[in-house]
């Protein structure tokens, strides 16, 4: 499914079909009581779940493609680690 076909979809259908079809990729927190987790989704887009771990519900979701002026996953880029056996970048 399209980006575009996904964002027509209702809350509630855009949450079954990424819990269906989604991987989930990170998580980062956004606030300390609000996780934001990161999945991809088979056509090849990414969709923010954002979650309140205090009132324990999901709050909203929202997609997004790599490259696009709404890409989020350079968010995610300070809690990559990469294993030590690889040589520094320098």
């Amino acid at each position: 499914m399209p980006l575009h076909d996904f964002n027509r979809l209702s809350d509630e259908m855009q949450l079954a079909y990424l819990f269906q079809r989604g991987t989930y990729l990170a998580r980062r927190w956004d606030d300390y009581h609000q996780a934001v987790q990161l999945y991809r989704v088979p056509s090849g887009f990414f969709v923010e779940l954002n979650y309140d771990v205090e009132k324990n519900e999901i709050e909203f979701l929202f997609a997004f493609e790599e490259g696009s002026e709404d890409d989020r996953l350079p968010d995610y880029a300070m809690f990559v680690k990469l294993p030590d056996w690889m040589p520094d970048a320098e």
